[in-house]
């Protein structure tokens, strides 16, 4: 008998203790599913947004004040010059703007100094467009801190119960321990045995006891400082911040007046059918009708023009003198040309001489050697005329075309040699062309149209002129002529060719400048998918020209993608 009711105390004590532990427990272990929460935006002060297929309307509460943020729904340009009415709790008012804010517009209603749910109606008549939104605004209680104050002293009501509940059953269970520790030591055989099992079971159930007791306790202090800390957050204030900022699913969250720093823009994803395209490399050459170089025809030495020697960017015109070369002569060769031209001086001396004396004898002379005189003293002189330019005529060097001068070889006083040295290069920049090459023979007989764009964004609209017969290091040289060339274009320039040819393919068209890299170097674009938040949509691409990109997939039609400020807002973390 007495073992048994030993063992029927140990069981009611086990009972007892149970409903104790089993609550510590279910609190120290908290059940998740797998699905990760969506994330939260939240905002420094109240706010409400909507939109239609006209209008996006963010409207901020700033103190007793309604900020209005009003834009264009597909392109998220801000609308300015609207008239905006603010409807909410039988109050009607008309917002007026803020000066030097686009799109901004501001009122004082009365109701906002009234917590709870607001339904409000915005009525906005713009110069094309006119619409009604509506939307809910929830303004917080003011009694905040009291309602807090209030759930705390719940809580620690029922802490201190839980706590003088578990004082209760410790001092049972002591009891108990006792009772069981002198039957261990008076009784034998398998009474003894028994209550010492008990003993054993009773004293865990004490140390559990005595953990679950301190896990509340450091809870009931951590419950305590959450409540100090959400005292010491005003209402209406969680402590967002209004800067833009990266969420945990790698969305973004931009406010509006943000979103206006950055000049976001936005367009609507339509689905579209382009050419195909290929990538090809080429440079910008000079056109064979409009660029020229200037060489010598003899050795000499360079003496500048009238207006000095030319330099690289001058623009200069046809004919127009560069610069002169006074001829090199040796000193063994200006010596024979002075003996030559001693001589021929001697020679007309005497011609001259002779002709006189026959003149002198006209009538008693032959007329014949009276014009063999004359012809042979035109001829020493002639000779002369021609030995003397030797020693003292220059070249003059003329630019071949009107142009800029992109090159020159030469300086004041250098010798140079009548052979193949390139002395000025002239460019025409309005006769510029493109050359590339192919190593697809299919390429070079479609091509139907390309653009082109150099390294620092400039984009070129090109004409194809044709392709080579004969290839170059195993490829296909292609040329096309650059329409209309713009200020800056260099000869040698590396540009990057966007070639359409025949076939279609069906997209999304958008700007290039939409399209930007990821961390890991993906192709990305940004998709406004609320007001005031962004999603990264990664891509596929295909170029079409030099301005915009064919997207093969990763973009919903009616998707609103940015494209001024993609790249700005790639860059917020």
């Amino acid at each position: 008998m007495t073992t048994r009711r030993l063992l029927a105390a140990a069981v009611a004590a086990a009972s007892l203790a149970a409903p104790v532990a089993s609550p510590a427990l279910a609190h120290e272990g908290h059940a998740h599913g797998d699905e990760e929460p969506k994330p939260v935006v939240t905002t420094a002060a109240p706010t409400l947004e909507t939109s239609s297929s006209d209008f996006e309307l963010v409207a901020v509460v700033r103190g007793k004040t309604l900020l209005v943020h009003l834009d264009r729904f597909v392109t998220n340009e801000p609308v300015n010059g609207a008239t905006v009415e603010v409807s909410a709790d039988g109050e009607a008012a008309t917002a007026s703007p803020v000066s030097g804010e686009e799109g901004v517009y501001r009122l004082d209603p009365t109701w906002l100094s009234k917590p709870g749910s607001h339904e409000v109606t915005v009525s906005i008549t713009a110069a094309d467009a006119a619409d009604l939104l509506i939307g809910t605004l929830e303004i917080p209680a003011g009694a905040a801190e009291a309602q807090a104050g209030g759930a705390q002293g719940v809580s620690a009501v029922f802490g201190q119960v839980r706590n003088d509940s578990g004082l209760m059953l410790g001092a049972v269970m002591v009891f108990l321990l006792g009772v069981l520790t002198t039957v261990a030591l008076t009784q034998r055989g398998r009474t003894r045995t028994v209550a010492g099992a008990a003993l054993v079971g009773i004293g865990l159930l004490l140390a559990s006891g005595a953990a679950f007791a301190h896990g509340d306790e450091d809870h009931s202090h951590g419950d305590e400082d959450k409540g100090k800390a959400a005292a010491a957050v005003p209402m209406g204030a969680t402590g967002a911040s209004e800067s833009p900022r990266r969420l945990p699913d790698g969305s973004l969250y931009v406010p509006k007046p943000s979103q206006r720093l950055l000049s976001v823009r936005t367009i609507v994803a339509k689905p579209q059918e382009a050419a195909q395209t290929v990538q090809l490399i080429g440079q910008v050459i000079a056109d064979p009708n409009g660029g020229g170089h200037v060489q010598a025809t003899q050795s000499g030495r360079i003496e500048p023009g009238d207006k000095g020697l030319p330099y690289v960017g001058q623009r200069v015109e046809a004919g127009q003198i560069l610069a002169y070369i006074a001829p090199a002569v040796t000193f063994v060769d200006r010596s024979g040309i002075q003996q030559q031209i001693a001589t021929v001086e001697q020679e007309l001396v005497i011609a001259e001489s002779r002709l006189q004396r026959l003149r002198k004898l006209e009538g008693s002379v032959p007329q014949r050697d009276i014009e063999e005189a004359e012809a042979n003293l035109n001829g020493l002189r002639k000779r002369r005329a021609a030995l003397s330019p030797a020693l003292t005529t220059k070249e003059a060097l003329r630019a071949p075309i009107s142009g800029v001068v992109t090159a020159n070889n030469i300086k004041a006083g250098q010798v140079v040699e009548g052979r193949d040295q390139v002395l000025f290069e002239i460019v025409d920049p309005s006769r510029l062309m493109v050359e590339a090459v192919a190593f697809d023979p299919r390429v070079a007989n479609s091509v139907r149209g390309a653009t082109a764009t150099t390294a620092d964004g400039i984009n070129l609209t090109l004409e194809h002129l044709g392709h080579g017969l004969a290839l170059r290091q195993q490829a296909i040289p292609l040329l096309f002529q650059i329409d209309t060339p713009p200020q800056g274009l260099s000869v040698g320039q590396p540009v990057r060719i966007v070639a359409q040819i025949q076939g279609t393919m069906s997209g999304i068209v958008l700007p290039r400048q939409s399209v930007v890299r990821g961390p890991n170097g993906q192709p990305l674009v940004w998709e406004h998918e609320s007001p005031q938040r962004f999603v990264a949509r990664p891509v596929r691409t295909q170029p079409v020209d030099g301005n915009t990109v064919l997207v093969l997939a990763g973009v919903e039609p009616e998707a609103r993608i940015v494209t001024d400020g993609a790249g700005l807002l790639n860059q917020v973390r």
